[in-house]
């Protein structure tokens, strides 16, 4: 009996002893559970902010970015006076010619045309201008050092020039492919033995037009290591010319200017009442 009950008691005390190293070993585990949540807790604020934060875009030593500006306007330069060769028979004696035949409509397209062709080679004419200029003084003058050559040209004292030969480049382009159009529209849009090719004509060069467009979009959009860019479409670039435009005007007093400016807006004016009105209609 005595032996029985020391055995029971053996097993009695190797069950607790067993339930107490389990209870321990939970206890450990949950500790370090808790601990590990915590650590994690803690820190992720930290992670999250550390992959939202951009990365600063690297700091570029001042360098002369003259001659690459110089080369870039004389780039603009030639290409704005190929497209002047071929505005200019538009624009004069190979555009087509009003007759007293025409339809109201028919003689709205011929002066919308010779407006388009004309306003598109003074554009033209601007450009070059721009550029010749620019690249004239950017050879010969003292160019102040910059980080990088987009920001010589777009934020610097040649932010003008280099918008406005853009400007008036992308406008002079835009109404050379629009002539071309209207062209084939008049001359073949008629039946004729050849059938109604006109339209097929019109309808190619608008494709291009939207096409050159979304270049454009895709082009003053790109940014440079120090994230200078223009607006992002062709339309901020003409409103970030008018607007250093009219900041020649107020701020510098450059009266020639405003004058440009107020006989342009004359210029259009008249000469959407011309397309307009048609005698006759």
């Amino acid at each position: 009996h005595a032996a029985r009950t020391a055995r029971h008691c053996g097993a009695a005390h190797h069950t607790g002893s067993s339930r107490s190293q389990n209870l321990d070993s939970e206890n450990i585990s949950s500790l370090c559970s808790n601990s590990l949540l915590a650590m994690i807790h803690s820190a992720l604020p930290a992670l999250l902010h550390v992959a939202a934060t951009p990365r600063a875009a690297p700091e570029l030593a001042l360098a002369s970015h003259a001659a690459d500006a110089a080369a870039l306007f004389g780039n603009m330069q030639g290409t704005a006076a190929l497209l002047t060769g071929g505005l200019v028979p538009l624009a004069s004696f190979a555009g087509p010619k009003p007759q007293s035949s025409d339809s109201p409509n028919t003689a709205r397209l011929k002066r919308l045309h010779m407006l388009v062709a004309w306003t598109s080679l003074v554009s033209e004419l601007t450009a070059i201008m721009y550029a010749t200029i620019a690249r004239n003084v950017l050879l010969e003058a003292a160019v102040p050092h910059t980080h990088s050559l987009k920001e010589l040209l777009l934020r610097g004292e040649y932010a003008l020039a280099w918008t406005g030969v853009n400007s008036h480049f992308l406008f002079g382009l835009l109404g050379f492919v629009s002539t071309v159009s209207l062209n084939a529209w008049l001359s073949f849009g008629c039946n004729c033995a050849g059938g109604r090719i006109g339209p097929a004509l019109a309808c190619g060069a608008s494709s291009a037009l939207l096409l050159m467009l979304s270049v454009v979009n895709s082009a003053v959009g790109k940014g440079d290591a120090q994230s200078v860019q223009h607006l992002p479409s062709h339309l901020g670039l003409f409103q970030r010319y008018a607007f250093l435009l009219l900041a020649e005007v107020f701020v510098r007093r450059k009266m020639l200017i405003g004058i440009a400016i107020a006989l342009s807006a004359v210029a259009v004016v008249q000469g959407a009442l011309w397309v307009v009105q048609v005698p006759g209609d």
